[in-house]
């Protein structure tokens, strides 16, 4: 009779074992695509049995494959992977900025396309308004480009504020899921969620996990505890806004988080506001450097009215900025003097004062650094800064050249006529009369060639004063080689003088001060003279289009900007974010593939194969049934010992 029982007992215990087999199949295939879900296997052992042949099947237990190194390799994966998805979508939009949204660089040229024609035709109210009308159509492109990227940067902002709200709550998931395991070591399905957790964490920000006693994690990033045995460091964010940089931080203590650019969302909307704080920053440089050079010609020429030119364009101001904890009594004040050297990716520069070495300016775009010594007058990058009061060592400032000006050029001119097309001067041989009419009676040859604008004049050239700018001038060759200049009101006084040397000569006169100030229009004098020949400077009337010449000239002509032309340096710009946009694509696309690969590895190890699971289940049912089959044959057996009896 105990030989029946033992036997019965033996395949109960194997319908149990086979049972836990099938539902263990069921489950696996019920949670193929559940994310995180390690396939499970019931582990079989024999009994332990004491005097007898057999005890049959222990107590089947369930066990979860995994895989922990192929895991980190996925969490690796998907974080620079996610990362490098934003990063492209957000590059691209910055890119767009200036193709789309502000078509910085058509109106630019449209803008000296009109004004060239205007050359042609100076006195043309109609193509006066059409140039104006130019210009706040490229102040326009400006200001839409600068609102495209502001967004961009707002969305990275708003984005990394949702990241961490996630992150903070999956890392309390992982700490409630570590204190059910410290009770239920290594359960499978508190593992099971414990990776689907640490893999959708792994696409925010990118962590290290280190595995702990009954399947415990611990997880960190950047070197800075996230999850450890007293639960989980909420992260908080500030910054972002207002210029401001997004900062990171874990824990009550503060400790910021510097995420790079392949870590997760997190690290790629940081990545994105940086890139959007640069592209701005550039096209502000951009603004501010157009906005010089046109402002500059203007005052080299006169208005249809005889005016002189006067700003067309403006944009804001350099600003400083000091440190917090500066401790001297240094005041800094700074004027963008020569836009044209200011670099195109417009700072800022950090400017630190030394007892030991003076100041020293610092380029934070590119981190280049320039020494300036200990003066009151400090002068780079085409930056004037004035320093008042005594600076202490230690003391920083922070200069920038062009705050908000992509967002803040404006067209200040509101009356066509403002144009100031003509040269400053008209050259005529022959002598002023009261009717305004030129008399030539000259014996000799002298004609002007083509005038221009020069920051040093050549080595012949006659000088005029600044403060004679503006009033009819007039040259007197006192001999064949030999002349003075005087004013028209004033012939009796010379104000400058100079020589013809084999038939050439030149004038140049200063401007006063104001954008062009420092330079020097130029006119270049040829042939023969003969003592009395007169030559008359008039200023410039409404037919004359030369100085609007020089202005379309801008767009392509060199040394506009430290990268060449205009057009140049606003292609440039285009182009750097275009190639920017399209390697983040392309990088986007290879990580994706990088994820594939380390799904399709783990999936290998811990993932449920259905060829397999139909196997499992096929020999789990086979075994199910003979353990049945036993217990039959032990029931008839006992049915018949019954009778017997």
């Amino acid at each position: 009779m105990s030989g029946l029982i033992s036997a019965m007992n033996t395949a109960l215990s194997g319908l149990a074992a086979f049972d836990a087999g099938i539902n263990a199949v069921s489950g696996n295939l019920a949670n193929q695509t559940t994310p995180g879900y390690g396939v499970e296997t019931v582990d079989l052992s024999t009994a332990v049995a004491t005097g007898t042949a057999g005890a049959g099947v222990q107590t089947p237990q369930l066990s979860r494959v995994a895989d922990g190194f192929s895991a980190g390799l996925l969490r690796t994966a998907t974080s620079a992977s996610q990362a490098a998805s934003t990063t492209s979508t957000n590059l691209t939009a910055i890119s767009n900025a200036l193709q789309n949204n502000g078509d910085i660089q058509s109106a630019m040229g449209q803008f000296f396309q009109d004004v060239s024609s205007l050359s042609a035709n100076p006195s043309s109210a109609a193509q006066q308004q059409t140039v104006l009308a130019d210009a706040q159509t490229v102040t326009g492109a400006f200001q839409n480009a600068a609102g495209s990227i502001v967004g961009v940067m707002n969305g990275a902002t708003t984005a990394l504020a949702q990241n961490i709200g996630t992150a903070n709550n999956l890392l309390s998931q992982l700490a409630t899921i570590n204190q059910g395991l410290a009770q239920s070591h290594n359960s499978p399905a508190l593992l099971d969620q414990q990776e689907a957790a640490l893999q959708s964490l792994s696409a925010i920000a990118f962590i290290n996990v280190l595995p702990q006693v009954n399947g415990q994690v611990f997880a960190s990033s950047g070197g800075t505890v996230l999850l450890d045995q007293s639960g989980a460091q909420n992260l908080a964010l500030s910054g972002g806004a207002s210029g401001t940089p997004p900062q990171i931080t874990a824990g009550n203590t503060g400790a910021v988080l510097t995420p790079s650019a392949s870590d997760g969302s997190i690290g790629a909307n940081v990545q994105t506001w940086q890139a959007g704080a640069q592209a701005l920053q550039s096209l502000n440089a951009q603004a501010a450097v157009f906005t010089s050079a046109i402002n500059q010609v203007q005052a080299q020429g006169l208005t249809s009215t005889g005016q002189s030119g006067t700003d067309l364009l403006a944009v804001p101001l350099p600003s400083v900025g000091a440190g917090a904890s500066n401790i001297g009594s240094a005041v800094l004040s700074a004027q963008l003097s020569n836009a044209s050297q200011l670099p195109t990716n417009g700072g800022l520069f950090l400017l630190s004062f030394s007892s030991s070495n003076g100041w020293t300016a610092v380029n934070q775009a590119n981190q280049q650094n320039i020494v300036l010594g200990t003066g009151t007058s400090l002068s780079f990058a085409g930056l004037n800064i004035t320093v008042t009061g005594t600076p202490a060592s230690g003391d920083q400032f922070i200069i920038n050249p062009a705050p908000g000006a992509a967002a803040g050029i404006n067209v200040v001119a509101t009356n066509p006529n403002a144009i100031a097309s003509a040269d400053p001067y008209v050259v005529s041989p022959g002598a002023l009369q009261s009717d305004g009419s030129i008399l030539n009676n000259n014996a000799g040859s002298i004609v002007a060639g083509s005038d221009s604008v020069v920051n040093t004049p050549a080595g012949n050239a006659a000088l005029v004063p600044a403060s004679y700018y503006g009033q009819t001038l007039q040259l007197n060759f006192t001999s064949s080689s030999s002349y003075t200049i005087t004013t028209a009101a004033n012939p009796s006084a010379t104000i400058a003088s100079g020589s013809l040397a084999a038939n050439q000569a030149s004038v140049a006169v200063a401007f006063p001060a104001g954008a062009a100030a420092g330079q020097y229009w130029q006119v270049p004098l040829s042939g023969t003279a003969a003592a009395g020949d007169v030559i008359s400077f008039t200023p410039g009337g409404s037919s004359s289009g030369s100085n609007a010449s020089r202005m379309a000239a801008l767009w392509t002509a060199p040394n506009t900007t430290v990268d060449g032309s205009l057009q140049q340096s606003i292609v440039g710009l285009g182009t750097s974010l275009g190639s920017d946009a399209q390697e983040a694509q392309q990088h986007a696309t290879a990580t994706s593939a990088q994820v594939t690969t380390a799904s399709n590895n783990l999936q290998t190890i811990s993932g449920v194969s259905l060829d397999q699971q139909a196997v499992m289940l096929t020999g789990y049912s086979q075994a199910y049934q003979a353990a049945a089959q036993v217990i039959s044959t032990a029931h008839t057996m006992f049915e018949s010992l019954l009778q017997a009896i």
